[in-house]
């Protein structure tokens, strides 16, 4: 009979290793998924905040420039060199007709300078305006792959827990199991015979 009491007891004992043994393998394996799904997911929001950089640069740039328009404006590379080369050609205009610092002269410079400002301003407002505009919808892009980022890790980890948990209470049942059925035997006269 002890025969018997050792081979139903090795046998409990030995499918209750397999079966946790396994269900920790699967929860292992889970993990190890969830925590790949985040690394990738983590990877490919840096990659996505770094492609969108410079186009959020890009658009603090000109949100700054549009935050003292006048100073900036007068500084820019556009309207200084248009500026410039209208100047040049007043004053070389009026220097070939021996005028060039005639009363007629100077009000020519004070007519294009007038006139560049109310011209080109509009076009340089709605230039930085527009870069500003695209580096908005650059941060707002960003901002939407951080949140489906945030999402998905958090699923992740949540999947991650949930394999763990599983894997736990796989165990578990496989060795309450074991220890049910070496019961039962016990209960139903198994030793006893």
């Amino acid at each position: 009979m002890t025969g018997a009491i050792t081979a139903v007891a090795a046998v409990g004992i030995g499918g209750a290793v397999i079966a946790s043994q396994g269900a920790r393998s699967a929860a292992n394996a889970q993990q190890r998924a969830a925590d790949a799904a985040t690394a990738e997911q983590a990877r490919q929001y840096d990659q996505t905040r770094a492609d969108f950089a410079p186009w959020r640069q890009a658009g603090q740039t000109a949100l700054t420039a549009l935050a003292d328009p006048n100073k900036n404006f007068m500084a820019s590379p556009d309207y200084a060199f248009t500026k410039a080369q209208g100047m040049r050609g007043i004053e070389s205009s009026a220097a070939a007709r021996g005028g060039a610092f005639s009363g007629n002269a100077l009000r020519a410079l004070d007519q294009f300078n007038s006139d560049l400002a109310s011209t080109q301003f509009g076009n340089w407002w709605n230039r930085q305006a527009g870069l500003a505009g695209i580096g908005q919808q650059a941060t707002g892009s960003t901002a939407a792959a951080g949140q489906n980022a945030a999402n998905n890790i958090s699923n992740n980890m949540l999947a991650a827990g949930d394999a763990r948990a599983s894997g736990i209470i796989g165990s578990a049942n496989a060795w309450r199991g074991a220890l049910n059925s070496f019961g039962n035997y016990a209960a139903y006269g198994g030793f006893g015979h």
